[in-house]
């Protein structure tokens, strides 16, 4: 690797250096020690990037760019992390995770014939193709600073997203426990991708920085850099063209579908990112690794010769490190490598021998993930129209009631909806079929082509509690940028011989304009309030939902002509009517992407619950006084819900997060148990179900609401609890201290030693 670092504005090095800075300063801001910044940044560098550089250049037998060099790198660092940290947590020395980067630094350095790998002898970027991707990581971490940094805090009470102590929680459990359970309720085994969890917990011991500080400031930082600078490598290579980097990544990150409709804003799931990734580590794990799964994957399918096993080799540590990160990857992975087979299988009647050695590992890898990791749960999944029924449309409508579908046509519009709306957004990738006989046989395309199909099939027929199923398609939000991509470079070398650029490209921005004020007027002229099932007909309702997307669509093919049209009486815009007509249709999706985009500078928030700070602080003692394997009981359980406060919302994990310790019952949401339940009872989308043992839950109750001797000897002796956290509003305290020895109190929370 060159170590000469060259600061002019022509080198790569600038622009990161600057972000650099930039980030380090933010973090600061936002209450991040700077000694903690820097020992991450060297755990990140010299730990995980590093390292993983190495074996990635090794394995592939060359170098690549820098960038991707290094990215790819960081994304086997990962793989390699968790893989030895397994082990080494397994046998009660988590440190032992530090052995492989050191190993591998001093082989490759005291090798000979490995210290080649040092030096880096790839092509350059250009200037500005850095410049622009430390742009947009910059703006990425404006929005975090924005939205999420600015609601979640590291000291004191804390306001975070309800989901963001469940993380908190698994990376407690990783921190102490292998293989992990549910941390929250005694007795159930964590079947969940928990791989983002493992990588927290092996960086918490290595640097001594606390999971919530990670969490919240640090561990999604280098997963954003990662999926941003391969995605754009990626499209380099289907391309050949520095330009098509930044514009994939732009579509993956800022993509949103049109929103024709007055009286719902996001109509439709998409793969919009930005307001998921910080909330979803795992998601933005899995994307970064998904991305360097994309990357090796691109470089094996156009490989004509015999592919080295070391280059198979790198793809297993991927394929390893995404298996755990989230489970919706490989499967979307399994059907693009399928559509690759089936695509060959036709165009040339053969078989596609890499193709078909990837299809076996990645259904290899995912058997062993199902078996493993997610203990063959099904998590509530159910297939059919309830998914499209989930769609915010449809629910907008009245189109779930509490029986199940209300009108049959309305979800099947949904769904039609839907399908029009995605065309829009991705219109650049119907340029592939101006070389459909290329790319038929082009397996790269074809990988894409199935990715893509696979998670818009996803998403429209499954049916998860909770909507996870929207995550097919957020998970591969890379892929479609790749596809859309593409489809636009293929446009792009459509025109014809001569083609000014000038011209084409004011042409091309004035189509741009045209569709955002085309969906700006439809919007505006529509109707500001959803039609509902309950106080209209069914035949307005439907019509109020086709009429938007039919207008788009008329715009279309009014464009279509009046460009065809234009293009034959003048010559500066000749063969540029696909070219228009894809611009035209994209813009009609970036009036949504603008409302997203400003969110960090307006009113953007992520809080949703509040965790006290004296519960943090008595939580923290009891972590600090007791054995992490010791068994806790709580008399906190639910949320509150404001306008139904008799109704129990189980998400509430910040006990097990903030303690490390199992809890005998905490909250029960996102098990497996209550997905099944949840199903059971036809609740849907939503988590709020009843606890299926309540035996277990009115004996851990009784010890707090009627503390005696029998009531706290009974969750000794049946259950094994060591100690009782209670919450002192909820309880009596004089019982408790006759039962049990009070250890610490702040506030309104304690903490009792069993005696």
């Amino acid at each position: 690797m060159h170590l000469t670092l060259r600061a002019s504005g022509s080198s790569g090095w600038l622009p990161a250096s600057i972000l650099a800075m930039a980030t380090a300063v933010v973090l600061a801001i936002y209450g991040t020690p700077i000694a903690q910044i820097g020992v991450f940044a060297v755990y990140v560098v010299l730990g995980l990037a590093l390292p993983g550089l190495l074996w990635v250049r090794l394995l592939r037998g060359r170098s690549a760019h820098i960038a991707e060099d290094v990215a790819l790198g960081l994304a086997v660092g990962y793989s390699l992390e968790i893989a030895a940290y397994l082990p080494a947590r397994a046998v009660g020395a988590p440190l032992l995770v530090a052995v492989w980067p050191i190993a591998t630094i001093i082989t490759f350095a005291a090798l000979p014939r490995l210290r080649r790998h040092w030096h880096g002898r790839g092509e350059r970027a250009p200037a500005w193709w850095s410049w622009s991707l430390a742009a947009m990581l910059g703006y990425l971490l404006l929005y975090a600073a924005g939205t999420f940094f600015a609601q979640h805090h590291l000291t004191g009470t804390d306001t975070p997203y309800v989901d963001m102590p469940f993380h908190l929680a698994l990376i407690a459990e990783l921190r102490h426990h292998i293989p992990p359970d549910v941390p929250y309720v005694t007795g159930v085994p964590l079947a969940y991708h928990w791989f983002f969890y493992a990588h927290a917990a092996a960086a918490s011991w290595v640097t001594g920085i606390e999971p919530v500080t990670l969490l919240y400031r640090l561990a999604g930082l280098p997963m954003f850099a990662t999926f941003v600078v391969l995605t754009a490598s990626a499209a380099h290579r289907l391309t050949r063209g520095w330009w098509s980097g930044p514009l994939a990544v732009a579509i993956a990150l800022f993509g949103a579908v049109a929103g024709p409709f007055g009286w719902i804003a996001d109509s439709v799931p998409d793969t919009q990112i930005l307001r998921s990734t910080w909330i979803s580590p795992t998601n933005l794990f899995g994307l970064a690794l998904f991305s360097a799964v994309i990357v090796v994957f691109l470089d094996l399918l156009r490989s004509e010769a015999a592919t080295p096993r070391r280059r198979w080799v790198l793809a297993v540590v991927l394929l390893f490190g995404v298996a755990g990160a989230k489970a919706t990857e490989l499967p979307l992975l399994m059907l693009g490598l399928l559509v690759v087979l089936v695509g060959f299988a036709i165009g040339r009647r053969q078989l596609h021998r890499n193709a078909a050695i990837g299809f076996v590992l990645v259904s290899i890898a995912f058997g062993l993930a199902t078996v493993l990791l997610f203990r063959g749960a099904s998590l509530g999944l159910s297939i059919g129209l309830g998914a499209a029924q989930s769609f915010p449309v449809t629910l907008s409508v009245g189109a779930r009631t509490a029986a199940g579908i209300t009108e049959l046509g309305v979800p099947i519009v949904g769904l039609g909806v839907a399908v029009a709306l995605w065309s829009f957004l991705w219109a650049g990738a119907f340029g592939i079929l101006l070389r459909w006989r290329v790319a038929l046989v082009d397996p790269t395309v074809l990988m894409l082509v199935g990715i893509c199909a696979a998670a818009l099939g996803a998403v429209s027929v499954l049916l998860y509690p909770g909507l996870s199923q929207y995550y097919f398609l957020q998970g591969a939000a890379g892929a479609f940028g790749l596809m859309a991509t593409a489809g636009v470079a293929a446009v792009v070398a459509h025109l014809p011989e001569g083609t000014r650029r000038g011209p084409t490209l004011a042409a091309t921005i004035v189509a741009i304009v045209v569709g955002i004020l085309v969906v700006v007027v439809i919007e505006g002229v529509g109707r500001a309030s959803a039609p509902h099932l309950g106080t209209t007909r069914l035949a307005d309702v439907l019509l109020s939902m086709i009429l938007p997307v039919a207008a788009l669509l008329v715009n279309g093919l009014v464009a279509f002509v009046v460009a065809r049209f234009a293009s034959r009486r003048s010559t500066l815009l000749a063969g540029t009517v696909p070219l228009l007509v894809v611009a035209l249709v994209m813009g009609f999706s970036v009036p949504r992407a603008l409302a997203i985009v400003r969110v960090p500078f307006g009113a953007g928030t992520y809080a949703d619950d509040i965790v006290p700070g004296d519960g943090i602080v008595v939580a923290r003692w009891l972590r600090d006084h007791s054995d992490p394997a010791d068994l806790v009981a709580t008399n906190l359980h639910c949320r509150p819900i404001v306008k139904t406060p008799a109704v129990c919302d189980p998400r509430h994990f910040w006990v097990a997060a903030y303690t490390e310790h199992h809890l005998l019952v905490e909250g029960w949401a996102y098990t497996n148990d209550a997905q099944l339940t949840a199903a059971r009872l036809g609740l849907g989308p939503t988590v709020i179900t009843p606890f299926w043992n309540p035996p277990l839950l009115a004996a851990n109750d009784r010890a707090f609401g009627e503390p005696s001797a029998a009531t706290v000897a009974l969750l000794r002796d049946s259950y094994g609890v060591r100690w009782l956290f209670a919450d002192l509003t909820k309880a009596d305290p004089v019982a408790l201290g006759a039962a049990a020895y009070l250890r610490y109190r702040l506030g309104d929370f304690a903490v009792y030693l069993l005696r």
